[in-house]
């Protein structure tokens, strides 16, 4: 299985998504968006923002572990990473959004 974003509704109606690994791993979480289109527009945004380096940034809890999020162009948030207490595990996580979130096919669980 290809890594994927999953696009689905949450419990007040609004429009999410993640990015999953290859594996069906999450690695990715979106905010909350009024409207399916708004919400194609971030995944879309993702995909360019992963493979701009100014555009993702990385940051740590206070407990330790470490995460990261891609911003959009003016630097918003638009997604943020699951939270990984293990370097190798971080870095793994980084090189599977950049290497593949800008072909990752939209799984749309809306339907």
């Amino acid at each position: 299985m290809p890594a994927t974003f999953e696009l689905k509704t949450n419990e007040d109606n609004q429009y999410v998504f993640n990015f999953l690994s290859s594996k069906g791993e999450l690695i990715l979480m979106s905010g909350d968006y009024p409207n399916k289109e708004e919400a194609i527009q971030g995944i879309k945004e993702v995909r360019t923002g992963s493979l701009m380096s100014h555009q993702i940034a990385a940051s740590r809890v206070p407990e330790g572990d470490t995460f990261f999020v891609i911003k959009d162009t003016v630097g918003n948030i638009i997604v943020k990473s699951v939270l990984y207490n293990s370097n190798m595990l971080f870095d793994n996580a980084l090189h599977t959004v950049k290497d593949n979130a800008c072909i990752a096919e939209i799984v749309d669980l809306t339907a």
